[in-house]
């Protein structure tokens, strides 16, 4: 005798097919091509490419140190212009000195610059940030400045420590590497000592000692009787 299956056999039988056909798919989107193109979230919430990126070369280094040093050539000598403080238009003529010695020194390498994403990214970060400081006056300026000075020296901190003298592969730009990072620790100490001191004080020129033309008011003490 003939027996008919049960209907709940074909929807068990029509489930377990939709199940391998959907593993099926999973299984061919995750092609290498699309595991390489996937993206993940970082902490600023902008889509970033999961692969690690390439070590840099000595020309891509070189092409780095030789976009910070003009940066901060040209921030320099804005502050010399601009800056209200004078300890602030002090600190901006020694970054001119020190960063035209570090640029001269650097042309004496056998290392040609070559841009890349990074130095790139250096040059179009300092045009926006002296875009920004040339829109600032006054007291502004000189807070706006050693902002600027104290989140560059970090990062050019770390970037040297973490990035570029583990990628130096030249003698001479290793040595140049070696030579600038405890410059750039010593400028970023400066640059956060003279914040707190202008967070204590407005500015030098409220500290200036009475000219002699000037003399202070006399007080009238009453005369003994």
């Amino acid at each position: 005798m003939f027996l008919r299956p049960h209907p709940l056999v074909y929807v068990s039988a029509l489930a377990l097919a939709a199940l391998q056909c959907k593993s099926s798919d999973t299984a061919a989107s995750k092609t290498p091509e699309n595991v390489r193109s996937e993206r993940v979230q970082n902490t600023n919430g902008h889509d970033e490419q999961t692969a690690k990126q390439a070590p840099l070369d000595d020309a891509q280094i070189a092409a780095i140190t030789a976009a910070a040093n003009t940066a901060e050539i040209e921030q320099g000598r804005l502050a010399q212009e601009k800056a209200h403080d004078p300890r602030v238009r002090d600190f901006g003529a020694m970054m001119v000195d020190h960063h035209g010695e570090a640029r001269q020194d650097q042309l004496r390498l056998s290392v040609e610059p070559t841009q890349g994403t990074d130095s790139q990214r250096v040059q179009r970060d300092a045009e926006d940030a002296l875009r920004s400081l040339k829109q600032k006056d006054g007291k502004d300026f000189d807070r706006a400045y050693l902002q600027l000075q104290i989140d560059q020296q970090r990062r050019v901190r770390d970037e040297l420590q973490d990035q570029l003298l583990p990628s130096a592969k030249d003698p001479g730009l290793k040595a140049y590497l070696e030579d600038i990072k405890p410059k750039v620790e010593s400028h970023l100490a400066q640059a956060e000592r003279l914040q707190e001191e202008m967070n204590g004080t407005s500015s030098l020129d409220d500290q200036r000692p009475m000219s002699s033309d000037k003399k202070p008011p006399k007080t009238h003490s009453s005369s003994p009787r």
